[in-house]
């Protein structure tokens, strides 16, 4: 996904976490529930990944680069908590 200096959700997906990886060259700030404070963001390095966990969509989760526009990659994963008896 391409993002740019502007806060930019993720693509709309039902899922319970995602897997965010950074190839941008440069860091991006990971923002949750469309959050927009500095204060509250998460730093991804290049190159680094982080998994979030705990969202019902991946449009709950926003991010943007320190500079120029790169590319994050993501892949969702929904796991129900129903027993299954």
């Amino acid at each position: 996904m391409d993002i740019t200096t502007s806060l930019v959700a993720l693509s709309s997906f039902t899922a319970s976490e995602v897997l965010i990886i950074n190839k941008s060259g440069q860091d991006v700030y990971i923002y949750d529930n469309g959050s927009a404070a500095d204060d509250r963001r998460l730093l991804l390095q290049d190159s680094e990944s982080i998994v979030l966990r705990g969202i019902t969509n991946t449009s709950e989760v926003s991010a943007k680069t320190a500079a120029l526009s790169g590319k994050v990659y993501f892949r969702s994963a929904y796991f129900s908590n129903f027993n299954q008896f």
